[in-house]
């Protein structure tokens, strides 16, 4: 992947250099692309916000600005994504999370072209997204992203980065962009680990009919939550979230995801390969007991959730010199070598170990009234197939449609032809075809 992945060119606001930090047009001009179609909505976004960026900054060599400025991606074109059901992403803040995650995919190719937390994520361009709902559903006007959006295919919130730091409370685009959906009544569904968005000015712009939230969660163990996730609010904070969100009728889930396994791999479906490779005690990673499971989840439903989705890990080099570094334990002895085929390329577990966890989560969801499903990406569409069947909504992927009024439609209702001409990568998206032709190989 290259810098177009993550707006590091080609999709930031471009300034010649000796104007990139003359306060006047960074608010004047996304205000006024904000409002270049005549619109019902009430703009009342407060713009300064970039300027105060500008002047912060203006003595300092920031080479992409202080606007982040992909506004959506549809990734559903890429081999890896061709069957995710929202693949029609946002992020309102780009160029780094302040959560840190050691295992973050996003951090680990951010920090590859120097863009990571450099010196802290910056805001969307908010005039962009106005633009794009006033020419979607008030204009006849052309857009890339007009066929999608008319669609409702639900927009998911939090990709690279999670939109609901707590930055959001001086800058408000996270709060603007929900406020812009409810006008819109268009569904979104949130990925965070953030408890800001049980802030009373956050739900009094967030929607029941519109809206699916999904808080991540590796696991219970709040010492090593708090070295992998140094920035993020504790597990505690984001259970009482749930609770709230789930008492105020908003359909929730917890993502497993990453799934960390508690031993290497093998350790329940091939004890011979865990002789061979551990001649004394076998290394336990605990940030998710296997074995206590039920106690975890049986806290889940206690506060109202009704879905987990599990994720299995998988990691590069880079997450795993960054998850030793802070924990002290060598994930990368977890990983089997005689199933890698290139060392530098990200480390899976075998088919029979992560078919092993997902049944017995399934099992232990069922025990404790929780549904069960679980995501592919990453790992490839196999996956997608291979434990379709353990979901308990065999039709999502993340378990929403036909539970939240709005989403009557997902990114497989996207045409190709449209894929392709989202497509920042165009070279991919016949091999995301191809893929995607083949899956008779695995729904069989």
């Amino acid at each position: 992947m290259d810098n177009t992945d993550f707006g590091l060119s080609g999709n930031i606001l471009q300034f010649p250099t000796s104007q990139v930090f003359r306060t006047t047009l960074l608010s004047s001009e996304i205000q006024k692309r904000a409002n270049s179609i005549e619109s019902n909505y009430e703009d009342t976004f407060d713009y300064s916000v970039y300027d105060s960026l500008a002047t912060k900054f203006e003595n300092e060599h920031m080479p992409w600005g202080v606007v982040y400025k992909t506004v959506f991606r549809l990734a559903n074109y890429h081999p890896t994504c061709t069957r995710c059901h929202y693949a029609f992403e946002i992020d309102t803040y780009g160029r780094g999370c302040v959560f840190n995650c050691g295992y973050c995919y996003a951090k680990d190719q951010l920090t590859k072209h120097g863009a990571w937390n450099k010196p802290h994520p910056f805001p969307l361009d908010i005039g962009e997204v106005r633009r794009a709902f006033a020419s979607a559903f008030e204009s006849d006007k052309k857009s890339k992203w007009n066929s999608i959006l008319r669609q409702r295919i639900p927009l998911r919130i939090g990709s690279m980065s999670d939109s609901f730091m707590w930055m959001d409370k001086k800058y408000r685009v996270t709060h603007e962009l929900l406020k812009i959906l409810k006008h819109y009544r268009y569904p979104y569904i949130i990925f965070t680990r953030s408890d800001l968005i049980v802030q009373d000015d956050y739900l009094n712009v967030l929607d029941q009919s519109l809206a699916a939230i999904q808080f991540s969660i590796c696991g219970p163990n709040e010492e090593l939550t708090r070295k992998l996730e140094p920035g993020a609010p504790n597990v505690w904070k984001r259970l009482n979230a749930l609770s709230i969100l789930n008492k105020a009728g908003y359909r929730t889930a917890v993502r497993l995801n990453p799934l960390f396994p508690t031993f290497p791999d093998g350790y329940f479906t091939n004890k011979n390969r865990i002789k061979q490779r551990f001649d004394k005690e076998v290394p336990k990673f605990p940030l998710f007991d296997i074995d206590s499971a039920g106690d975890f989840l049986g806290s889940l439903s206690d506060v109202g959730v009704k879905t987990l989705v599990a994720g299995y890990v998988r990691l590069s080099p880079f997450a795993i010199h960054q998850i030793k570094n802070s924990t002290g334990i060598d994930l990368g002895s977890f990983f089997d070598s005689s199933l890698e085929k290139n060392s530098g390329e990200q480390k899976h577990y075998s088919d029979a170990e992560i078919a092993f966890y997902y049944t017995k989560l399934r099992d232990i969801c069922s025990r404790n009234g929780l549904r069960f499903t679980t995501c592919y990406i990453g790992n490839g569409i196999k996956d997608y197939y291979q434990y379709q069947k353990l979901w308990s909504n065999e039709r999502d992927c993340c378990d929403v449609r036909n539970e939240v009024k709005s989403f009557n439609a997902s990114s497989q209702d996207i045409p190709w032809e449209v894929r392709h001409i989202s497509a920042k990568h165009k070279r991919l998206v016949e091999e995301g075809r191809l893929v995607d032709g083949e899956v008779h190989k695995y729904s069989s």
